[in-house]
């Protein structure tokens, strides 16, 4: 579908708009379409892209091809009792995801909303959303280029510190603070949205004058228990995540005291986790399936 607007308009931008995309997505596809092709396809001139030998000979097939695709899409779409997914695909930020799926499969809900897979939140999660790929998202980020629906599901008000069952933060005889953190090196679960760029902990060091020894970043949950068993790291995980954090061998959790939470988060408020969805008349769920989700998140983020 790319190639075929990009070669009917001669303009990338005008292919983002008519396909309900990013521009990013569309050069990351044209790319593809290049790699693919063994050519460049499109030469950039001042009126437009204007195609290639190979892009020519390729366009005629390229246009049967979509309307093959097309047709089929349509044939699925008129088949009749099909209007609610058989799996719930839902993309969460990865800082909640274990302690979700486990609240999920213990949960009196669980029949009532059906089967649900659990995705990692991303960078590509909104346009997902967005072109019905992915159900809902649960994530601190609820900015979007599309005219997505945002509502807030409550803030992460309360926050555990970890580590190695036998690092010496745990020996301080004057409590955990803040600053008996920053001497240690500091590990960051990264959350879009939240602290990908830059740490609620960096900040507080900052406007105190102070430094944290290091900053590691993962992307993982499994990466993230590797590195506290290796590195000598400390990290913060919500407390929603403790209970799956105790049974972790070899590590440490403990909650960080509310004082000391207030400090981390300073005038700003406690980041809030958002339910992020496509308008209400393509949802392909039920309302009494969102009202159940939206219970389940809100009885996890209240327990923690």
């Amino acid at each position: 579908m790319v190639f075929k607007v990009i070669f009917q308009t001669g303009h990338a931008n005008i292919a983002a708009k008519q396909l309900n995309v990013s521009a990013p997505k569309i050069s990351r596809c044209l790319n593809m379409l290049r790699a693919t092709f063994d050519d460049e396809l499109f030469y950039r001139r001042q009126l437009g892209l204007k195609p290639t030998p190979v892009a020519e000979f390729l366009y005629e097939p390229i246009c049967q091809f979509c309307d093959a695709v097309s047709k089929i899409e349509q044939s699925l779409t008129d088949k009749p009792g099909e209007d609610c997914p058989s799996i719930l695909k839902i993309a969460v930020t990865s800082c909640i995801m274990a302690s979700l799926s486990l609240a999920f499969s213990r949960s009196e809900y669980r029949p009532l909303i059906g089967a649900v897979q659990f995705v990692t939140w991303d960078d590509n999660s909104a346009d997902l959303i967005h072109n019905g790929e992915i159900d809902m998202g649960i994530s601190f980020d609820g900015s979007s280029e599309h005219p997505l629906s945002v509502e807030s599901l409550g803030g992460l008000s309360k926050v555990c510190l970890a580590a190695e069952e036998m690092h010496p933060i745990w020996k301080s005889e004057s409590g955990i603070s803040l600053e008996n953190i920053c001497h240690y090196p500091f590990l960051c679960l990264d959350s879009v949205g939240f602290n990908d760029k830059i740490d609620p902990l960096e900040v507080f060091a900052r406007q105190s004058g102070g430094n944290i020894l290091d900053v590691s970043r993962v992307n993982t949950r499994d990466e993230w228990y590797s590195h506290l068993l290796t590195m000598g790291t400390v990290s913060f995980l919500p407390c929603s995540e403790a209970g799956i954090g105790h049974h972790l061998p070899g590590v440490r959790v403990e909650r960080l005291c509310d004082d000391e939470v207030a400090r981390l988060h300073g005038d700003s408020m406690a980041p809030e986790f958002m339910l992020i969805e496509t308008q209400q008349e393509h949802r392909r769920y039920s309302v009494e399936q969102r009202e159940l989700i939206i219970q389940l998140i809100k009885q996890l983020l209240s327990a923690s």
